[in-house]
């Protein structure tokens, strides 16, 4: 059970930090203006980062899982 609560925390801390990163990565990719210089809502850049930080948050879930369940060799 420790194991799936620290790879629990671990990948909700690695979804944070990709979310903000991958927003701010998609917003200097393709900023919110438009045509006529005017920002507005950028719904769509929030999606992509919501979308890509689940899929990591997943992710590093499964790996961190495999990694914690390894057995040390002897």
């Amino acid at each position: 059970m420790k194991i799936y609560f620290i790879s629990f925390v671990i990948s909700v801390l690695m979804m944070a930090l990709s979310s903000v990163a991958i927003y701010n990565i998609t917003d200097h990719i393709d900023p919110p203006v438009t045509p006529e210089g005017h920002k507005y809502m950028p719904t769509e850049n929030v999606a992509k980062a919501l979308f890509l930080s689940i899929i990591i948050g997943a992710v590093t879930f499964i790996s961190v899982v495999r990694i914690l369940r390894r057995r040390p060799k002897k």
